[in-house]
C-alpha cells in the first residue's frame, strides 16, 4: 500500500461500514482491513475511527502540547498505532479532520540510534508523499528558547495550512528530489523555507582547510529554511555544499564532529 508512487486503486464489495467492530477482534486483520477501505473511500482524509492511540505524552511533550495549543493551534496528541505514532497533529483552522502538520518533540539523542534515524526517514517519507509536513522541536531548543520555538512552531504551522491549501486547488508536489521529499517547486515554497544568502565561505579542496566555526556557519545556513534533515541527510547535504563528489571518512567524520558541536552551542 506504502509503495505506490502514483496511484493506487481499491476494487471492494463491501465498505467499511459493512465491518461491525463489536465482533472484530482489536489489531486483527479485519479491522485493518476495514480501516484501509475507510481511509480509501475518503480520499486519505480517514483512517479509522481512532487516530488517538491513548499513549500519554511525556512531560516534555505535555509542555509542548500544551503551549502550541495556547498558541492557537489546534492538535491531536499521540497520533498514530503501535510503534508509528506521530506526537503531536495540527489540524487545518478551517477544515476539521485535515491533518496539515506533522509534530515531533523528541530528546537530543533520538538520532543516536541508526535503526531509529532510518525508520523515521521512511515513515516520513511515506507521509510526506501523501503530503504531509514535518516539524520537529528538540528538547534542548525548547529549554533554552522556549518562546523563540514556539514562533517556530507557528509559523512551520503557517506554512503548512498554506502548502495544505495549495494541494487542495490542484497543485502538483515535486517530488524530483531523490530523497523522497514532498514539496512544491521552489518558486511556490512558502518564505520561511527558503535560505539567506549563502555564508562566505570559499569552496576549498580539503576538508581540513574548513575551520569547526565555518562548517558550523553551513550547517546553521542548510537548517535555516525549516525542513527537517536526519544526521545522514544533513551530511550528505554539507558535502554538496562544500563541493566534494564522494563521502570520505575523514569528510563524514569532520561534518558529524560539527554536527555535534552546533547542537551543543545551540
Amino acid at each position: 500500500m506504502t509503495r505506490a508512487r502514483q496511484k493506487l486503486t481499491v476494487v471492494s464489495s463491501f465498505n467499511h461500514l459493512d465491518v461491525d467492530l463489536t465482533r472484530v477482534r482489536p489489531g486483527s486483520g479485519v479491522e485493518l482491513l476495514r480501516n484501509y477501505l475507510q481511509y480509501a473511500a475518503s480520499n486519505g482524509r480517514e483512517l479509522g475511527d481512532a487516530d488517538i492511540s491513548g499513549v500519554p505524552l511525556n512531560t516534555f511533550e505535555s509542555d509542548v502540547f500544551d503551549c502550541l495549543e495556547a498558541a492557537g493551534l489546534k492538535l491531536i496528541p499521540q497520533m498514530g498505532a503501535s510503534q508509528f505514532r506521530i506526537d503531536m497533529v495540527a489540524q487545518h483552522p478551517s477544515k476539521p479532520g485535515r491533518y496539515v502538520l506533522a509534530i515531533e518533540s523528541d530528546g537530543a539523542t533520538y538520532h543516536s540510534s541508526y535503526t531509529a534515524r532510518d525508520r523515521d526517514r521512511l515513515r516520513r517519507q511515506q507521509l510526506e508523499n501523501l503530503g504531509w509536513r514535518f516539524h520537529r522541536i528538540w528538547s534542548t531548543d525548547w529549554f533554552m528558547r522556549r518562546e523563540e520555538e514556539i514562533q517556530r512552531a507557528i509559523r512551520a504551522y503557517q506554512g503548512a495550512v498554506d502548502f495544505a491549501d495549495r494541494l487542495d486547488r490542484g497543485a502538483t508536489p515535486d517530488n524530483h528530489h531523490g530523497n523522497g521529499n514532498s514539496r512544491e517547486h521552489a518558486s511556490a515554497a512558502p518564505a520561511y523555507l527558503r535560505r539567506g544568502p549563502r555564508p562566505a565561505i570559499p569552496v576549498r579542496t580539503s576538508i581540513t582547510q574548513y575551520t569547526s566555526t565555518e562548517l558550523i556557519q553551513l550547517l546553521r545556513w542548510i537548517a535555516s529554511d525549516g525542513q527537517l534533515r536526519t544526521d545522514d541527510q544533513i551530511v550528505d547535504e554539507m558535502i554538496a555544499v562544500l563541493g566534494f563528489s564522494r563521502r570520505g571518512v575523514r569528510i563524514e567524520r569532520a561534518i558529524q564532529s560539527a554536527i555535534t558541536c552546533w547542537r551543543q552551542r545551540a
